[in-house]
C-alpha cells in the first residue's frame, strides 16, 4: 500500500469486511468466457469453498484434492480456457471415485459460492466442468442443509437449468455433486472428474458488511484532521461456548484454548475502563455469568477468569439467549453482543423463539454471531446464521485461530496509530473516538490494529482529490484497497 495519496478535503471511509454473506458494497468483475460460456461477473462466478468431500473407491492421491474444483477451469494445461482437449484424468480436477458394490458409499463433493450466487436466469444457470465424461448427480441448496435435486450433468461443460426445480427469486449458494454408479472404472480418477463449477448469479469480488464511516479532512492550511466515526457499543457482552466439543483440537490446539486466547487478545486492545460482560455456557439449565455488564470485572480480572474455563456439557443456545436478554436489560446505551459457538442447540430449547424475544426487546444491540469451526456442520452453521439474521446482526465464519481473532476484532472497535515520516508516533486512537485534531501536512503511516495489522504507508497529503479506503477480507486475511 505504498505511494497512496490523501488529498485536501479528502475523506477516508473505512469499510470492515469478512467472508460472509451480508453485502453493503460490491465491486463487479469483468465478463470472462470459458468453453463458450460467458460469465458476466468473470471468475467470481466459480465455487469458492469446499464444504465436504468423500472419495469413493480407487481414486489415486493425485486426483483426490477437492480444492482443485474451486475457481475457474484450469485442467488440460494452463492456457486452457475450459475443457478443450480434455479427456480422462487431470491433476487440476478432483475425482469422485466409484462404488465397488452397492454397499459402498457414493463419492460426493459439496462446494459453496462465497462471492457469487446461483439464480435462475435465461437459459442454463449452472455449469459443471467434467474432464472425463462421467455423469454426476446435481443438487443445490440455499443453506447447505436442505437440498433440491436438479438433474444429471455430463460433459465439459455440462449446463443445467435450475428453473423447473425452483421458485422465482430463490437464491442458492451450495452445490452437491454425487457420483452416479456405473460399471467398474479402472482409470486413475474413476467417477466424475470435476475441474470447476460455475454459476450464473449476482457476482461480487469482495463481500462487505458493516460500515465504519468518517476519515481524514485536510484543511486549506495544510492541516490534517482525522475524525473516525465508527459506531460502537458502550458495552461489549460476550457469550462464549465452553461445551464439550470445544475440547476438540484444530492444528494441535484445543478450540477452547484458541477461543480463550482470542478473547484475551481483544480484551488487551480495549480501553482499561471498558464495560465488558461475559457469559460462558455449557449446561442446559444453567450457565455462568463471569462478568455482569452492570458491574463488570476489571479487564485483568476478566482475563484471569477466562483462562480458567474448561470444556464440558451440552449446547444451550436458547437458554443462553434468554439469559443474555436479562444481562443487558438494565444497561443503557448501544450494546455490542458477540456469540461464539462451535455447534447447534442440543438442549431441546427453541432457539428461534429465544432470538426473536431478544430482538423484540429492542435493547439497541449490535450483534455478531461467530461460527467457530462449523464448516463441516451445516445444520449448526445454518442455525447460527438464523440467530444473526433475527437479531439483525452479522454472521462470521472462523475456521482457525487467526480467523477467530479477526472476527472478534471486527466486533470490537479497532485501535489505530499514526506515525510521521521520522517514525514518531503522533497519535494513537480507536475507531469511534474524536480523532487527533490537527496534524501538520506531510507523509504519514497509518496502522489499523486488525489481524493481521493493516499498514498504510507513505500517506501523502496534497491539495486536491478524494480517496476512499475499503478494508475487506480475502481468504480470512484483511486487505485494504485505495480508490480515488
Amino acid at each position: 500500500m505504498k505511494g497512496r495519496r490523501l488529498s485536501a478535503w479528502a475523506v477516508i471511509a473505512l469499510v470492515v469486511a469478512l467472508l460472509a454473506g451480508l453485502a453493503s458494497g460490491l465491486v463487479l468483475a469483468e465478463p470472462k468466457t470459458y468453453s463458450g460460456i460467458t460469465y458476466p461477473h468473470g471468475d467470481t462466478a466459480f465455487a469458492d469453498r469446499v464444504v465436504d468431500y468423500l472419495a469413493a473407491s480407487c481414486v489415486r492421491n493425485a486426483y483426490d484434492d477437492p480444492e482443485e474444483a474451486l475457481g475457474p477451469p484450469d485442467a488440460c494445461g494452463s492456457d486452457c480456457l475450459g475443457c478443450q482437449g480434455c479427456s480422462g484424468c487431470d491433476t487440476h480436477a478432483v475425482a469422485l471415485g466409484f462404488r465397488l458394490s452397492h454397499l459402498d458409499d457414493r463419492g460426493y463433493l459439496i462446494v459453496e459460492f462465497v462471492d457469487n450466487t446461483l439464480e435462475d436466469v435465461a437459459g442454463d444457470d449452472l455449469f459443471i466442468y467434467i474432464t472425463n465424461g462421467k455423469p454426476v448427480e446435481v443438487e443445490i441448496s440455499t443453506n447447505g442443509f436442505s437440498w433440491v435435486y436438479v438433474g444429471i450433468a455430463e460433459g465439459c461443460p455440462a449446463g443445467i437449468d435450475i428453473g423447473p426445480h425452483t421458485s422465482p427469486g430463490d437464491v442458492f449458494r451450495f452445490v452437491r455433486l454425487t457420483d452416479v454408479p456405473a460399471d467398474e472404472d479402472s482409470s486413475d480418477c474413476p467417477g466424475a472428474s470435476i475441474d470447476a463449477i460455475g454459476a450464473m448469479g449476482e457476482g461480487e469480488e469482495e463481500v462487505f458488511f458493516g460500515e465504519a464511516s468518517g476519515g481524514v479532512a485536510i484543511q486549506t492550511t495544510g492541516q490534517l484532521v482525522l475524525d473516525f466515526q465508527q459506531a460502537s457499543g458502550d458495552t461489549l457482552m460476550i457469550l462464549l461456548d465452553t461445551t464439550g466439543s470445544m475440547g476438540d483440537t484444530i492444528g494441535g490446539a484445543r478450540k477452547i484454548d484458541i477461543a480463550k486466547a482470542a478473547v484475551s487478545s481483544v480484551l488487551d486492545k480495549l480501553p482499561s475502563d471498558s464495560r465488558v460482560g461475559l457469559r460462558a455456557f455449557a449446561r442446559c439449565d444453567t450457565n455462568r455469568l463471569i462478568s455482569p455488564v452492570d458491574d463488570p470485572l476489571t479487564l485483568t480480572e476478566l482475563k484471569a477468569e477466562v483462562d480458567l474455563l474448561v470444556p464440558n456439557g451440552l449446547t444451550p443456545l436458547a437458554y443462553t439467549l434468554e439469559q443474555a436478554r436479562e444481562d443487558v436489560d438494565s444497561v443503557p446505551g448501544l450494546k455490542t453482543l458477540v456469540l461464539i459457538s462451535d455447534g447447534m442447540e442440543t438442549c431441546k430449547g427453541d432457539v428461534i423463539a429465544a432470538a426473536e424475544e431478544l430482538a423484540d426487546a429492542r435493547y439497541g444491540l449490535d450483534a455478531y454471531v461467530i461460527g467457530f469451526d462449523v464448516g463441516g456442520n451445516l445444520a449448526a452453521r445454518d442455525q447460527l446464521i438464523r440467530i444473526a439474521s433475527i437479531l439483525g446482526g452479522t454472521y462470521l465464519d472462523a475456521e482457525d485461530a487467526d480467523q477467530l481473532s479477526l472476527a472478534l476484532s471486527i466486533a470490537a472497535p479497532l485501535p489505530y496509530t499514526i506515525t510521521d515520516s521520522d517514525g514518531t508516533v503522533v497519535y494513537t486512537g480507536r475507531l469511534g473516538d474524536a480523532g487527533p485534531g490537527e496534524l501538520e501536512t506531510g507523509t504519514y503511516t497509518v496502522v489499523i490494529d486488525a489481524v493481521p495489522p493493516i499498514v498504510l504507508e507513505d500517506v501523502e497529503i496534497t491539495s486536491d482529490g478524494t480517496t476512499r479506503i475499503q478494508i475487506g477480507s480475502v481468504g480470512g486475511q484483511v486487505t485494504a484497497e485505495v480508490t480515488n
